[in-house]
């Protein structure tokens, strides 16, 4: 279990690399004479592809913490509860 999970992190840190890159990548398209005055329809969907990619980004974050820091055992927490309860 312990290697699956790890590999699953490790792509997990790759892909939001990945999708970092891409959101620069098209926040710096005006360095290059990419402008919404120049290609309207081009930037339009590019927005659109950095709304996405950046929704994807959120996901995979979110699905790294639940791997990372896996929430707590609810059942163990009532144990530990019920003995600091008790007058020993």
């Amino acid at each position: 279990m312990t290697i699956k999970t790890d590999s699953e992190i490790l792509r997990i840190e790759k892909r939001i690399r990945g999708l970092n890159t891409v959101a620069a990548s098209i926040n710096n398209l005006s360095i290059y004479g990419i402008f919404y005055g120049n290609y309207p329809e081009l930037v339009k969907v590019l927005e659109q592809a950095k709304d996405h990619v950046k929704a994807e980004l959120k996901l995979s974050k979110e699905r790294l913490e639940t791997l990372n820091y896996p929430k707590e055992d609810e059942g163990a927490e009532a144990v530990i509860q019920q003995y600091m309860e008790k007058e020993i």
